[in-house]
């Protein structure tokens, strides 16, 4: 049986715990800001639901449930200018 779960792993290599502390920190620190990608300006990050999941608030005053990827190679503010998107039910 230990052979199975072996075979079934993604491939993915496990994030450290220092990794995990960092990443979880990233994450409290975009609960608040302002959103400024195209679809999203003005939107606040009300609060981190689970993984990638965040309930955001629409500058019309609606509440939309959306993720966010991280974007490679971008600086400061990154967060904040791209990789959003209204969260899929699937």
């Amino acid at each position: 049986m230990a052979e199975r779960r072996r075979r079934r792993s993604s491939g993915r290599q496990r994030l450290s715990p220092e990794q995990r502390a960092q990443f979880a920190r990233e994450r409290r620190a975009l609960c608040g800001s302002l959103l400024s990608q195209e679809g999203f300006e003005g939107a606040l990050v009300v609060e981190h639901i689970r993984g990638s999941q965040y309930l955001l608030r629409m500058a019309d005053g609606s509440e939309v449930f959306a993720s966010h990827k991280k974007q490679k190679g971008q600086g400061d503010g990154a967060l904040s200018r791209a990789g959003w998107k209204l969260w899929e039910e699937r």
